[in-house]
């Protein structure tokens, strides 16, 4: 078996699963379910005998159940040989399928003409076909899609309560700075001078905690015991929604230091 690093199992470990132990003779990364849980990979006959293995009690009473479905049809009251095979292995009964592979990941050639080849393949009535992104949309849209809807809510719930809170301090800020900015006002100093000293402590103050937040993450986010991947779209993201919000925060501050009066420095 070949087992994600996150399990934490060394080469050479060995595991008893089903009737069988494995042995892991290699190790990946990041190779996790939709829940971040690390996976293990083996071979389709061994996939198939781990996922289809029954205890022993389990195939007595389908053995069971099985004769008892047989007895209760015509095929078998007219052919009593079946009853006997029903109760045997399955392996003895025609009329009853081995086990399936649930799906099959199929790697396209380079120049390959995947439409066509998926074509193909839905001209066969026993399987279903799905492209890399049918696959993300179908995941997406159905077991994960409450848990991605739930999560930007909380997104957008962090976004308006961090703009609140930084708005409170950049107008705090200003409060302190009155009496400067009452004098600037009386030398003679332009709005745009002003109004750009407080965009510029919004930037300066947005661009800090910015900076913390990707240091934090750097150390902390492989420490989580569930994986979190931010790739670069996510960050450039997360910086434009930063600038937003030091652009947005400071409004407040600009709105009280443009109604500071130059008389104000002498009181």
């Amino acid at each position: 078996m070949i087992a994600d690093r996150s399990l934490g199992l060394p080469l050479g470990e060995r595991l008893r699963l089903g009737k069988d132990s494995y042995e892991v003779v290699g190790l990946t990364k990041g190779m996790v379910g939709t829940g971040g849980d690390g996976l293990c990979f083996f071979s389709v006959s061994d996939a198939a005998a781990i996922q289809f293995d029954m205890p022993g009690e389990g195939v007595r009473l389908e053995r069971q159940s099985r004769r008892a479905r047989a007895e209760g049809r015509d095929i078998g009251r007219m052919q009593p040989l079946l009853l006997e095979r029903a109760a045997g292995p399955a392996s003895g009964i025609p009329a009853l399928a081995p086990a399936q592979v649930s799906a099959v990941m199929v790697t396209l050639q380079p120049g390959a003409n995947a439409a066509q080849v998926q074509a193909t393949f839905a001209t066969w009535p026993d399987i279903t076909v799905y492209s890399t992104g049918q696959q993300i949309d179908l995941l997406l849209a159905g077991m994960v899609d409450k848990a991605r809807r739930q999560l930007g809510l909380f997104r957008a719930l962090l976004i308006i309560i961090s703009t609140i809170i930084m708005a409170l301090i950049i107008y705090t800020l200003t409060l302190d700075k009155i009496h400067d900015i009452a004098m600037l006002k009386l030398m003679g100093a332009r709005n745009g001078i002003i109004v750009g000293l407080i965009l510029q402590q919004a930037l300066i103050i947005g661009a800090l905690g910015y900076g913390l937040a990707y240091w934090l993450g750097t150390f902390a986010f492989p420490r989580f015991p569930r994986l979190v991947v931010i790739e670069t779209p996510d960050l450039l993201s997360l910086g434009a929604i930063v600038l937003g919000i030091s652009v947005l925060s400071s409004l407040l501050g600009i709105w009280k230091a443009m109604r500071v009066e130059p008389n104000k420095v002498l009181s």
